[in-house]
């Protein structure tokens, strides 16, 4: 019987980032689609609290090899609309010899998401690898386990669970494997003794680039059915036209990713809507009174559960929480709410707030706008937005920064929030989706998914010939606009040298610069940031723009339609379907 597994090392069970995300949906919607039993793979994060408060049922056990040993491994199952397999290592202790450091005792150990692992950079890395190395190998056994005459589809979730593909080389049965990059990321280097402590014969998978540390997808992708996917159109695009992704991030796989070799398979919406249904069809016909009402009552609801916020060690608030709030009672100010986890070679929070600070020294800007940043703290903690918190500290009364999951106060504020932005360095897919939904329109760096997810107000200061050259392979000249791209100039000097600088992360804390006093010295950031800041204005010129905010809501209600009308989980998981076949 045919069966299909998706494998990723994160989960709506130990969450991080877009892969937690797209398992909430694609696995159900490809078991429609494909019409085949389908399941989910991962690890049991035994550090994490929402993967060791279940109760999944031990389905069998198997031995697993690891420097000379044999790693007795529980598969376990834990049923919720479809079923998730853990591969549970927890009871056995690593040896000395192949840890990182002295709390590196186990596999699978990370503490606030599954890669929040080691101390240092290097660490983390190597980690993650020999982990990573582990989990490909036990599911390699594991597939017999759960299915003894099964025909194994494996649709794995990045470079992590790539390792599968290795693990099943020269295999007897056949298992076909498929590849969807969620992201740039790869492995570092990997020797071939790292391969063999798993059982994984390092000959059999020398990789495509013929070296002998290759890395764990150019190992991969001689072994990967084609194409390769990843999760929008733009994206796959991005892999060998864009500078950053080409150049620094993904240079040693430009030989894998040319076209046709990867595709771009929009993920679906993050989001159910959250408008009621006839304050939708009502803006849709023009009048946008009862959609006004209802965000107007979403911003009175986070307002008060900010005034009765109470802050806590785990739960900071970098501002004067009581100024914003009376700010906000006494201005009709726009709010700009921005969101997510904090990776400084991705995220932009960076360049959100030099464009903040900047914007709000200018005159008559410190009444009309007032921003909300949610940050979930990164490798560098909160120590490594130090930044965010200056910025509070300027504007008390324009800014408030809650580094922690407001969960009480997160999504009335998105919902009274007239701007969600998106300051991304690059975007694999993008929340703009999510921002539409929740009813904020979106502003976003032109890059990846968010290029498929706005139609640029083409009117606006902000779009420039730089947003314009990548617009227009998306969006007709016509075409309604629903919110704001902003990008730096394509002509800048040492773009790449920049690039390289913005990726180098390995500076924060103890007397060094912070985070944006470091990337100011480089003119790309610099760009960015005012490219940003432009766009910012042209927002609150817009939101100011009529009387009742009519052409603001207008923006709004095309957004909301574009999002519905581009993005499903049914067509993503058809045309998944269509070459899993």
């Amino acid at each position: 019987m045919n069966q299909l597994a998706l494998v990723a090392y994160e989960s709506r069970y130990a969450r991080c980032g877009g892969v937690t995300a797209v398992l909430n949906y694609l696995p159900g919607a490809l078991a429609k689609a494909a019409g085949i039993p389908t399941c989910v793979i991962t690890p049991y994060h035994h550090r994490i609290r929402d993967t060791t408060k279940l109760a999944p049922q031990t389905v069998g056990t198997l031995a697993v090899p690891f420097a000379g040993q044999k790693v007795i491994v529980r598969i376990r199952r834990h049923d919720d609309r479809w079923p998730w397999i853990f591969v549970d290592a927890q009871d056995f202790v690593l040896p000395a010899a192949c840890r990182q450091e002295a709390t590196d005792t186990h596999f699978f150990s990370g503490r606030r998401h599954p890669y929040d692992v080691g101390r240092a950079a290097g660490d983390q890395l190597a980690i993650l690898r020999r982990d990573a190395m582990f989990f490909g190998a036990a599911v390699a056994r594991a597939l017999p386990l759960l299915n003894a005459d099964g025909d194994w589809t494996l649709l794995l979730q990045d470079w992590q669970p790539a390792t599968a593909a290795l693990a099943l080389a020269g295999a007897p049965r056949s298992t076909r494997c498929f590849l969807t990059l969620h992201n740039s990321y790869d492995s570092g280097g990997v020797w071939p003794n790292e391969l063999e402590r798993v059982g994984i014969d390092a000959a059999a998978v020398r990789g495509a680039d013929g070296s002998e540390a290759a890395t764990v997808l150019n190992r991969a992708f001689p072994l990967l059915g084609k194409p390769i996917f990843t999760v929008s159109q733009q994206f796959a695009l991005d892999f060998t036209e864009d500078v950053f992704q080409r150049e620094v991030m993904a240079n040693q796989l430009q030989h894998a990713l040319q076209l046709p070799n990867i595709i771009g398979i929009n993920n679906g919406p993050f989001a159910n809507l959250a408008f009621p249904a006839d304050a939708v069809a009502a803006a849709q016909r023009g009048d946008h009174t009862a959609l006004r009402a209802w965000k107007s009552g979403q911003k009175a609801k986070a307002i008060a559960a900010l005034d009765t916020l109470a802050p806590a060690p785990d739960r900071p608030v970098w501002g004067d929480r009581a100024q914003f709030v009376r700010h906000a009672r006494e201005h009709d100010a726009a709010w700009f709410v921005l969101a997510g986890r904090d990776d400084a070679r991705q995220k932009g929070y960076d360049v959100a707030a030099a464009a903040v600070r900047h914007l709000l020294g200018l005159p008559g800007r410190t009444d009309a706008a007032q921003f909300i940043f949610f940050p979930i703290p990164g490798d560098e903690d909160r120590a490594g937005l130090a930044f965010l918190r200056d910025l509070a500290e300027t504007f008390p009364a324009n800014v408030l920064v809650l580094p922690f999951l407001f969960v009480e106060g997160y999504l009335s504020a998105l919902q009274g929030a007239a701007f969600g932005v998106m300051p991304s360095l690059y975007e694999p897919f993008g929340m703009a989706n999510e921002f539409y939904l929740n009813g904020a329109v979106g502003i976003g760096r032109a890059t990846g998914g968010l290029l498929q997810q706005i139609v640029p107000l083409r009117s606006a200061p902000s779009f420039t010939p730089a947003v314009a050259s990548r617009a227009v392979r998306w969006h007709a000249s016509d075409a309604a606009a629903t919110g704001l791209l902003y990008r730096e100039p394509d002509d800048l000097p040492n773009v790449v040298g920049d690039w390289r600088g913005l990726n180098g992360v390995g500076y924060v804390i103890g007397g060094h610069p912070d985070r944006v006093e470091e990337r100011s010295r480089l003119g790309l950031f610099n760009a960015m940031a005012d490219a940003l800041g432009q766009a910012l204005a042209d927002a609150l010129d817009w939101y100011g723009r009529s009387p009742g905010h009519d052409e603001y809501f207008t923006l709004l209600t095309n957004g909301v339609a574009h999002v519905q009308q581009t993005l499903s989980w049914d067509a993503s998981a058809a045309e998944y379907a269509r070459y899993l076949k």
